[in-house]
């Protein structure tokens, strides 16, 4: 089984693509694929979110489980907004998230 710092540095990564993609769509103003609102909300809403799985992800030794199904949960959510390519953050976002949940330490 995986260690939970493998899931924390796994969802970093994946939320470090998603905050790419949210300044790639507010520098280029555009997005793929059909989405939730302008290019501005599409980007900062990727921002936001990339930015609070990051700051969770550094906690997981406090309660394991519900961090990692919190990030989880979150990189579902950036889904939507996320189009082509870029939704690979999300999946891994979501991946490093179930590992910190059931991870051992």
């Amino acid at each position: 089984m995986a260690s939970a710092k493998t899931g924390m540095w796994t969802a970093i990564l994946g939320a470090l693509i998603i905050l790419i993609d949210g300044l790639l769509v507010l520098a280029n103003k555009t997005f793929y694929g059909w989405h939730y609102g302008s290019a501005s909300v599409v980007g900062w809403t990727e921002i936001i979110l990339s930015l609070i799985m990051m700051g969770l992800a550094f906690y997981y030794k406090k309660s394991k489980s519900a961090i990692g199904w919190t990030i989880a949960i979150l990189a579902l959510i950036t889904m939507p907004f996320d189009g082509g390519f870029w939704t690979i953050g999300a999946w891994i976002a979501l991946i490093g998230g179930a590992i910190i949940a059931t991870g051992s330490e």
